[in-house]
């Protein structure tokens, strides 16, 4: 679920990126940096998903809210991205979490580029008839470096902790 949701962020970012720079270059050199925010509509998504806690099979229902703050003339962008979320697994347990992730992407003339992310939820897990039987945390974070199309570095890390 985390990294299917990541790699949307990057082809989101990198489409973002593509357009600033066009911006960037056509509008030549500017005193003042040029902040932009974009919201687009949340999106809602189902997908098929295996709990890292219990090793069970089941869907996860998504809503993303994506706020862009984008800086035009030094093709910077700031993505804060909450997801909203149900996963109903095999045995009717399921689980509703809260996750919000903070991501920047930044870009260069010379074809270097850098996206980093951190993010975070805690969702607490109910038994079929509603009681809470536990809680699992997910804590995230990742740096990607390129150069002209290239990773020169990828390193992420996540941690699920349940109980």
């Amino acid at each position: 679920m985390i990294a299917s949701t990541l790699l949307r962020k990057f082809g989101i970012c990198v489409s973002l990126i593509a357009a600033l720079t066009l911006a960037t270059y056509a509008a030549g050199a500017s005193a003042e940096a040029t902040p932009v925010w974009v919201s687009p509509p949340p999106e809602t998504f189902v997908i098929p998903d295996v709990s890292p806690c219990t090793g069970l099979s089941g869907t996860t229902t998504i809503t993303v809210t994506d706020v862009f703050h984008i800086v035009v003339d030094n093709a910077h962008v700031e993505l804060t991205e909450t997801l909203d979320y149900r996963s109903d697994w095999s045995d009717g347990t399921y689980l509703l979490s809260h996750s919000v992730s903070h991501n920047e992407f930044n870009t260069s003339p010379t074809g270097e580029a850098e996206f980093s992310f951190t993010q975070q939820d805690r969702g607490t897990l109910y038994s079929a008839d509603g009681q809470v039987i536990g809680h699992q945390t997910v804590i995230g974070s990742g740096h990607v470096t390129w150069n002209n199309g290239t990773v020169i570095t990828s390193p992420k890390q996540f941690h699920v902790t349940c109980f």
